[in-house]
């Protein structure tokens, strides 16, 4: 398991919105990124604030 906690995946997540906006400047509103980073960090965040008698 990875030595990231609740607290860094929360402003990983902050960084890819901030760059997502600044994109979407840059690029205009129709402008789309993929998403496999925010599903990666969002699936890490999920794992750790699950409970360890939560087998879901």
């Amino acid at each position: 398991m990875s030595d990231r906690t609740a607290a860094d995946l929360v402003r990983e997540l902050a960084i890819l919105a901030y760059v997502r906006d600044r994109l979407r400047e840059s690029e205009g509103e129709d402008f789309c990124t993929p998403t496999t980073a925010v599903d990666q960090v969002l699936d890490e965040l999920n794992s750790l604030e699950r409970s360890p008698l939560d087998p879901a």
